[in-house]
């Protein structure tokens, strides 16, 4: 998570409690698949196998997960469903919960591999700050993926705003002019990701440019709204002004499901969407890459949130082992690179099949136990932590969908 992974699936949304328990399964075991494909992207990369794994799914599909978990409040409360979310309460628990595991990974590895040490003191700030994108030396060897926390650090600034303006609006008008009222808000992010990457292409002057800026939040917006949309959907069916059934009809066929995810990833893996290495691709590459890599979350989310709790992909998801990656995803990501950095050169067999499984088997080993431990002695007591009541409030108001 985005990407951070660090978003928590704390409270379900519908029918059943048999149903509403998968969908806080198979949400937190989609959390986990998307961080344990980020790991085997990047470790295939330094093999013979760089193709393995799914190219540009893992921060996206976070992305997603991070708009659908964390908008549902703003958009209960657009629908006369709830108060509104408490701003500070909100600020709160995001700040704490991505900064204290995020802060130990980079000083830790900063010790441990001096080459991954920020350049000055504006480089530390930037690395403290999580705006590492805003100049071309602000991602670190071993800490490149840290540029997602960025993006997502944004999402939490921008979402306050978004959320009330689009709440507002609605709150003026009645039912179903009011759900649909926001989806045209939210529909407003593809023509800003569309513009903005538009303009990266044709003003970026420098390869870091290129690189840096297509990072920011306005090339990401459209993955944030849309699953946004998918908890504004959600949220509707709730109120009774839109009819889900259709949809969940089909997400019930398990094989058509299936067979629309795999068509994503292998048009998004394939020549069409650019080059497995770590090489500059074209602008048509890079959206084609970056449209099926969308495709396919949302797709996984809609799987996991509108299927019956009975279905393949939901019970794959519900697994004891997906759902704990699930919740050890964030330090699983925040890890996985700097492993790789500090073993790598002293891993000198990595060539052919054997060694591909060797090094890849040895990456998971190592970063997955360290996952599991900084959620148990870092994330788990700061998400603690952040639930306290502030002085003067006896309880913190909750979040429906998120910690």
């Amino acid at each position: 998570m985005a990407a951070s992974s660090s978003i928590e699936v704390e409270e379900p949304s519908r029918p059943s409690s048999p149903q509403k328990a998968a969908e806080i399964d198979s949400l937190t075991g989609l959390r986990g698949f998307a961080a344990l494909v980020v790991v085997a992207v990047h470790a295939s990369g330094r093999t013979d196998f760089p193709e393995f794994g799914i190219h540009g799914y893992g921060p996206v599909s976070l992305f997603v997960l991070s708009g659908f978990l964390l908008y549902r409040p703003w958009s209960r409360w657009a629908l006369g469903g709830a108060t509104s979310p408490d701003v500070r309460t909100f600020g709160r628990r995001r700040l704490l919960r991505i900064f204290p595991a995020y802060l130990l990974v980079m000083l830790a590895f900063a010790v441990m591999y001096p080459a991954s040490q920020p350049n000055g003191w504006d480089g530390w700030l930037r690395a403290f700050t999580l705006t590492g994108t805003l100049a071309g030396d602000g991602l670190r060897p071993g800490l490149e993926q840290t540029w997602s926390l960025g993006t997502e650090l944004t999402w939490y600034v921008a979402l306050p705003v978004l959320g009330l303006f689009a709440g507002l609006v609605a709150r003026r008008l009645e039912g179903r002019r009011a759900f649909w009222t926001v989806v045209a808000l939210l529909s407003l992010s593809l023509p800003v990701t569309i513009g903005w990457r538009l303009w990266v292409a044709a003003n970026a002057d420098t390869l870091s440019q290129k690189f840096t800026w297509n990072f920011w939040l306005p090339g990401f917006l459209i993955c944030f709204a849309a699953g946004a949309a998918v908890a504004h959907f959600l949220e509707g069916e709730r109120s009774g002004l839109v009819d889900l059934s259709r949809i969940r009809g089909w997400f019930g066929r398990t094989w058509l499901a299936v067979l629309l995810m795999v068509f994503a990833a292998a048009i998004g893996t394939s020549p069409l969407g650019g080059p497995v290495e770590y090489v500059p691709a074209s602008f048509r590459e890079r959206s084609i890459r970056f449209a099926c890599a969308t495709a396919l979350a949302i797709l996984l989310l809609l799987a996991c949130a509108l299927s019956r709790s009975d279905t393949l992909l939901v019970r794959f998801m519900s697994t004891r082992f997906m759902v704990a990656t699930g919740r050890w995803s964030y330090g699983i990501y925040l890890w996985h690179l700097p492993v790789i950095v500090l073993i790598e050169d002293e891993f000198v067999h990595r060539t052919g099949v054997g060694g591909f499984f060797l090094w890849m088997a040895t990456i998971f080993a190592a970063t997955i136990p360290l996952g599991a431990a900084t959620y148990a002695w870092v994330e788990k007591p700061a998400i603690a932590w952040s639930k306290r009541p502030r002085r003067g409030q006896r309880r913190a108001t909750p979040e429906p969908a998120s910690s």
